[in-house]
C-alpha cells in the first residue's frame, strides 16, 4: 500500500524542513521528484540523496512568488520526466518578513504584500500550473497544500497574516477539489501544528521552550517532519483515490478549542 512507484512529484520549498522530508518520503515510496526552492546547493545535496535511493531527482530553482516560474516548473517536470502526478505546495512561512510576521498594529503594507505573495499567491498559482499540466496529460493527479493549525483559530503574536493565508488555503482546497474533480485531479491540504523545522527552531531553543510546547499537545511532543511527510504520501497515493477536498489536521491531538491556554495550564498542573 501507499506505493508511489513511477509517479512524478513536484515539491516546492524542498530544500529543508517539511519539503525535504516529503521529497525523501516520496522517493522512498518509488516516486521521481522535482525539487523546487530558491537555494540550489541544498537542492543539489537532496538530489544526491534521492538518487542514492535509486530514483530520479531534478533540481529546479524556483521563486514561488513568480507565477511565470511556477508555470515553467510544471512544464519542466513534464518535459524532463514525462509526466506530472503530484504537486506539493509546501513553500511558505518566513518569519523574517518585516512588517508581515508582526502583530496587527505593526503590519505594514509591504509586509502584507510579501506575506501574501509567499503564503497565498505562490500556492494558488502553483496549483493552477499543476492542474493545467495534469489536465493536458489526462491522467488525473494529486495537488497537496500545506495549511496550518493556525488556519483554525486565532493566531496572535505575529502570525495573523500567516494564519489568514492558511485559512484561505483551506477554502481554496475545497473549491479546487470541486472544480478539478471532473479531471480526476484530487486536491487536499495538510494542517500541521508546530513541527520541528528551521522555521520553528527559535520556539524550541531551550528545554523549557520544548517542554512548554510539548505539553500543549495531548501526545506530549512537537511534530517531526516525517509526521507530515507520511500524510503527504497518503494523499499522493492511490489509497486516497476517493479523498478530495479534505483538510487533515496533523497536530498531536490538539484540536480547535476556545481556550487552548487554559488547557495548557491544566496539563502543566497535572504534571
Amino acid at each position: 500500500m501507499f506505493s508511489l512507484t513511477d509517479k512524478v512529484a513536484v515539491v516546492t520549498g524542498a530544500s529543508r524542513g517539511l519539503g525535504r522530508a516529503i521529497a525523501l518520503a516520496f522517493a522512498d515510496q518509488g516516486a521521481d521528484v522535482v525539487l523546487a526552492a530558491r537555494s540550489r546547493p541544498d537542492l543539489e545535496q537532496l538530489r544526491e540523496e534521492i538518487e542514492a535511493k535509486g530514483r530520479r531527482a531534478l533540481v529546479a530553482p524556483t521563486d514561488v512568488t513568480d507565477a511565470g516560474q511556477l508555470r515553467a516548473l510544471a512544464e519542466t517536470a513534464v518535459a524532463r520526466l514525462g509526466r506530472l502526478d503530484v504537486w506539493v505546495n509546501n513553500a511558505g512561512g518566513d518569519s523574517s518578513i518585516e512588517g508581515g510576521w508582526a502583530e496587527w498594529l505593526d503590519v505594514t503594507e509591504a509586509g502584507w504584500e510579501r506575506m501574501l505573495a509567499l503564503n497565498l499567491k505562490g500556492q494558488v498559482f502553483g496549483a493552477q500550473a499543476a492542474a493545467r499540466a495534469m489536465r493536458a496529460l489526462g491522467r488525473g493527479g494529486s495537488i497537496i497544500f500545506l495549511s496550518s493549525i493556525d488556519s483554525l483559530y486565532a493566531a496572535p503574536g505575529g502570525e495573523g497574516i500567516y494564519g489568514a493565508c492558511k485559512a484561505a488555503i483551506n477554502n481554496i482546497t475545497q473549491t479546487m477539489a470541486v472544480e478539478l474533480g471532473q479531471y480526476q485531479i484530487r486536491v487536499n491540504a495538510i494542517a500541521p501544528a508546530v513541527v520541528e523545522t528551521p522555521l520553528t527552531a527559535p520556539w524550541l531553543a531551550s528545554p523549557e521552550d520544548r517542554r512548554t510546547r510539548s505539553a500543549f499537545y495531548p501526545l506530549r511532543r512537537v511534530g517531526q517532519p516525517p509526521d507530515v511527510a507520511a500524510a503527504a504520501v497518503y494523499f499522493a497515493s492511490d489509497e486516497a483515490a476517493w479523498v478530495s477536498g479534505a483538510v487533515l489536521l496533523v497536530s498531536g491531538g490538539a484540536v480547535m478549542t476556545s481556550d487552548p491556554y487554559r488547557y495548557l495550564m491544566r496539563v502543566n498542573r497535572a504534571e
